[in-house]
């Protein structure tokens, strides 16, 4: 069983995302946009050290492309497939242009980067979750995605009117 380990936030998270990107970029020429996305992506959250990339296509990557960067599919959703190299830094979701979702992530993201206050109470929760559910992923994520879930609202009914910093 996979271990449960949140870490503290640490700004290598950032290095690490700009030289994916770039990797990535140099590969795969169906890229419209990349994202730095999750907790890795918002300065001052602790997090689980896996860095999330989100990147929007014109039409479908070819798996192979991937596995030349070494990426495997782990998950397959209806508007998104997610692919991981193999020591899991690294995750890539795969969207089509303008997905509702992945917007929806990315408003989080900068609802997260501009209310310190939700940010720490969510880093809070992680750590909670991880001391309640050390060896069970499955039983973390369930309840991390039910707190994200009202999050989520906040964000979604956010104007973003605050400063955010952009990173990517």
């Amino acid at each position: 069983m996979k271990q449960v380990m949140i870490v503290p936030y640490d700004s290598i998270w950032q290095h690490l995302y700009i030289g994916e990107k770039k990797r990535v970029l140099q590969k795969l020429k169906n890229i419209s946009a990349i994202h730095h996305i999750g907790s890795t992506a918002v300065p001052g959250m602790d997090a689980r050290a896996t860095i999330d990339i989100a990147v929007e296509v014109k039409h479908d990557i070819e798996a192979l492309e991937l596995a030349e960067l070494g990426y495997h599919l782990i998950c397959k959703e209806v508007c998104y497939k997610v692919y991981a190299t193999k020591d899991h830094q690294f995750h890539l979701f795969v969207y089509k242009e303008a997905d509702e979702e992945l917007l929806k992530r990315i408003k989080l993201r900068d609802y997260f980067r501009t209310f310190s206050s939700e940010r720490d109470r969510y880093s809070a929760f992680k750590w909670e979750l991880a001391r309640i559910y050390p060896f069970d992923f499955s039983s973390y994520k369930k309840a991390r995605d039910i707190f994200l879930t009202v999050i989520e609202v906040k964000a979604m009914n956010w104007n973003g009117s605050n400063e955010v910093q952009i990173f990517g």
